[in-house]
């Protein structure tokens, strides 16, 4: 490895081998006056042996570190940054995104909802740092940073120079626009441009801008710049400039055409309908006021402008001496040739909006005897202007423009007397205007902190769904049994016209019981409420067309099982579905729900009256097995046919605690704008999801992760999914993510034995240690988070625990290392999770990703040299530390005692 600095970036790459587009990526960055500027390029291939090759040829200075990594996936570039600040001992930002090269030398980061720089510190949780290079004074907010629907139509999206307030609409047409808009539309440092419609798409309306408008501080508004690029939907006619201004009820300023060029001085160029850059005006910006009920709008004013001829004199603001009585003018649409009294048309003069294809030079004709000199006044203009504005310039009568915009007016300028509707129709035929919603007064709206509701154009979503359109989960589970919540405990209950159940949960074909024996009172997962555990197990058998299983072989503790299922989110092709097994019914204990199957003729479980509990042993036997992969209708994730099924289920059959929590739930929902326009579009969908995480993350949860590790159907499938889709619209977690558990030796052995495992129920976990988990189990798991989500947002308002992030079921992760706890030292797992990209449609991973391996390693065990020297908080409270003593890829489950 060697390194030259090209530009204002030291560019690391392979000795003999430096690309043409890193170098000149790296000749045109911007200076970076806080950090020093490098810029990698690494073969796809590399080992860890090169990354530290890189890394020490790295500038020994103070400062931080902005790093460029070429041709990397994000979860690379991620890992590098991570493990490049604990090398370095610096502060190291990397992007998290798609890196686009916008004007003068900028960067621009986006992949979409909480992607961008993120700014790494040793032994600190990464930080966002904005999408944009250099970051320019308004990068403040998620609205100037994030997509965010405005309206059911209209989207806002990020861009290097500002946001786009568009339509939705074919991406193909819009791809073309935001390219251009990316390449040409500069990122000044104090001013955000907000670039206005599609050409070529449908029309944007008000209430688009002014839902936008709502979410910006009023200190910051001021640094706005609108510039139209496309249709919009307005009441009549007029500048749009003025009819935003009467929405917003403020002053506004607009561009006379889009900025291009520079950063720091760019000039401006009128639009073509299609979008293409036309003419340069000479006036640049315009200030628009509201104007007062009953009044008529004030006059715009010119903000800013160019001289029009080099030496002319400026009488006033935007005015200038031609000759001893001719006047010319500075106006949006060109250049006004006029006499110095005012004129009765002047307002409209003003206010004329550019014409992309032509300039302007509008003269005064029929004035008396000085209509000959103004004339040739601005045929002599003409001839004075550069050549380029001179071939699209157009010699004009300024009652032509003046006309032209009494006659858009609308009723207003039309005839009075009366006449048939048919004919007035005929006559003078109307634009359909479409009406313009109401407006609320809104207040301004502090920072998202939610995550993305829409799709960036940039990025696919991290989410899969399901292969296939499986069936609703819980059939025919629903049919036979009615469920509800009692004391916080989901309970199911058979109807008495359907066959009765066996004695416990069947296992699937899949479970492989790795170890029995005799655990400890303390290391089994424990219920975090007193009263019986909470039965989210499944209700009814899979399918009779499903093929017997034999019982599954118990195996001797010396001799865990070799095999595990490759992730995957359904079983093979070809695999039979699950079919029930009965097994002897597992020792009762005080706490637990063990009914013995009733007669056929007798009433259901739920109605024969309670057995004696057993008497409760120090020690009770259990068995730990690799979880089985759950058929399509068992799986917690998303099928392709969506969740109504699911979220009627829900709103149905919990109506009592979804009312309990639903109002809560959608406050916290309508207070943050990521949510609003999703609540907009399918305010019931969002909402129902948004309640079963706050369900699920209270005490009425606690019982669902075990059942989905069991792989049967039942009601705790429809439950899971709704959590699961509501997860995909809370920000990311990314970087290590912690929690502490016990292990048997077995379970040791079988995490020693493994390289990747998959976990089909939530792992709750921390984003730093818990002080009261360390003392009650002695594993510390450490897993490198990509796509955990934070779930403080919908945390319940009793016990919450705000530092918790969540992996969704049919997660995978890959095994780094593992360290048995010993004497004076605890035991640790490191594990990454697989990135999407890293499994293919068959479920094989990609296992030639060691460098990924060794960064993940690397920064995971920095973190843990940091943990231990800090002093570590309580963050989980006492009725929910259950919750966080999870082993991936394993269950546990109760069985008799072997003779």
């Amino acid at each position: 490895m060697t390194s030259h600095t090209i530009g204002n970036a030291l560019v690391v790459h392979p000795r003999g081998v430096l690309r043409d587009e890193v170098r000149d990526m790296a000749l045109n960055l911007a200076a970076d006056p806080d950090h020093e500027l490098v810029v990698v390029d690494l073969p796809v291939s590399s080992s860890f042996s090169t990354w530290e090759s890189a890394a020490k040829l790295l500038p020994r200075k103070r400062r931080g570190v902005r790093l460029v990594i070429g041709g990397r996936t994000r979860e690379t570039t991620v890992l590098a940054g991570q493990w490049f600040s604990e090398r370095l001992g610096r502060t190291v930002i990397a992007p998290d995104g798609t890196v686009m090269p916008g004007v003068g030398g900028s960067l621009f980061v986006d992949a979409g909802w909480g992607t961008g720089w993120v700014r790494f510190q040793p032994g600190k949780p990464p930080k966002r740092d904005g999408k944009r290079f250099p970051r320019p004074t308004w990068e403040t907010v998620s609205p100037l940073a994030e997509v965010m629907p405005t309206s059911a139509g209209g989207v806002s999206e990020p861009l290097p120079g500002g946001v786009w307030l568009r339509p939705r609409g074919s991406e193909s047409l819009l791809m073309q626009h935001r390219r251009r808009l990316i390449e040409t539309l500069p990122c000044q440092p104090d001013v955000c441009t907000i670039v206005l419609g599609c050409p070529g798409a449908p029309p944007i309306t008000l209430y688009d801008i002014t839902r936008f408008w709502s979410w910006l501080p009023q200190e910051l508004r001021s640094k706005l710049r609108l510039v139209r690029f496309g249709p919009m939907t307005l009441p009549d006619g007029g500048p749009y400039g003025q009819h935003v201004a009467d929405a917003l009820g403020e002053q506004i300023t607009c561009y006379n055409g889009l900025p291009v060029g520079s950063r720091t001085d760019p000039h401006i160029v009128t639009l073509r309908s299609d979008g293409t850059p036309g003419w340069q005006p000479f006036a640049l910006e315009v200030a628009y006021f509201p104007a007062q009920q009953g009044q008529p709008a004030p006059l715009p004013a010119l903000l800013s402008y160019r001289d029009p001829l080099f030496g002319i004199e400026e009488v006033e603001p935007a005015v200038y001496r031609y000759t001893q009585d001719v006047l010319l003018e500075v106006v949006p649409a060109g250049l006004w040739v006029r006499l110095e009294q005012e004129m009765a048309h002047g307002p409209a003069v003003r206010t004329a909006e550019p014409d992309g294809e032509r300039h302007l030079v509008l003269f005064e004709e029929g004035v008396d005897t000085v209509a000959p000199e103004v004339r040739r006044a601005a045929e002599d203009l003409m001839g004075r202007l550069d050549s380029q504005t001179r071939r699209v310039s157009e010699l004009v009568p300024a009652l032509t423009v003046a006309r032209r915009r009494n006659q858009v007016g609308g009723k207003a300028w039309g005839v009075v007397e009366q006449q048939p509707a048919a004919e007035l129709a005929a006559a003078a035929p109307l634009t359909p205007v479409t009406a313009v919603p109401p407006l609320t007064p809104v207040t301004a709206v502090p920072p998202l902190v939610a995550a993305e509701p829409l799709v960036s154009p940039h990025s696919a979503r991290e989410f899969a769904t399901a292969p296939t359109d499986a069936p609703f989960a819980v059939e025919p589970s629903l049919e036979t049994a009615t469920v509800r919540l009692e004391n916080g405990q989901l309970v199911a209950d058979p109807l008495t016209a359907q066959p009765p159940l066996t004695a416990q949960p069947p296992v699937p074909a899949q479970v492989s019981p790795l170890i029995s024996g005799a655990v400890p009172p303390g290391l089994e997962t424990p219920s975090a409420h007193p009263g019986p555990v909470l039965d989210f197990a499944p209700v009814s058998a899979p399918p009779a067309s499903a093929p017997p299983l034999s019982p599954p072989s118990l195996l001797p503790p010396s001799a865990p099982d070799p095999t595990v299922a490759e992730p995957s989110a359904a079983p093979p092709a070809g695999r039979p579905a699950d079919a029930a097994v009965t097994a002897p019914p597992p020792a009762a204990e005080a706490g637990e729900r063990a009914p013995a199957p009733p007669p056929a003729d007798g009433p259901s479980p739920a109605a024969a009256p309670a057995q004696p509990a057993a008497p409760q042993a120090t020690a009770r036997p259990v068995v730990t097995a690799v979880q089985p992969t759950p058929a399509a209708a068992a799986a917690a994730l998303v099928p392709q046919r969506g969740l109504e099924e699911e979220r009627g289920w829900l709103r149905r059959t919990l109506s009592q605690e979804y009312a309990a929590v639903a109002n809560s739930v959608n406050r916290v929902l309508s207070e943050h704008p990521g949510f609003q326009g999703a609540l907009e579009r399918s305010s019931g969908a969002v909402l129902t999801d948004a309640v079963a995480i706050r369900l699920y993350l209270s005490a009425s949860g606690d019982g669902l992760d075990q059942s989905l590790r069991a792989g049967g159907v039942g009601p705790h499938v429809p439950f899971a999914r709704c959590v699961v889709s509501g997860l995909s619209r809370l920000p990311s977690h990314r970087g290590p993510a912690v929690f502490s558990t016990s292990l048997t030796e077995q379970e040791i052995a079988f995490y020693g034995s493994r390289k990747l495992l998959t976990e089909w129920g939530f792992i709750n976990a921390l984003s730093a240690p818990c002080a009261r988990q360390s003392e009650q189990n002695d594993v510390d798991v450490l897993v490198w988070s990509m796509t955990a989500r934070r779930t403080k947002l919908l945390e319940p308002e009793t016990d919450p625990v705000a530092d918790r992030v969540l992996f969704v079921p049919g997660t995978s992760f890959k095994v780094l290392e593992l360290s048995p706890p010993a004497e004076g030292a605890r035991g640790r797992l490191l594990l990454r999770e697989l990135a999407a990209g890293e499994i293919d449609p068959t479920g094989k991973v990609d296992r030639n990703r060691e460098a990924l391996d060794e960064l993940a390693l690397n920064s995971l065990r920095r973190c843990v040299q940091t943990w231990e020297s800090d002093k570590q908080e309580a963050r989980v409270p006492e009725s929910s530390l259950a919750r966080f003593v999870q082993r991936p890829g394993l269950t546990r489950t109760s069985t008799h005692e072997e003779s």
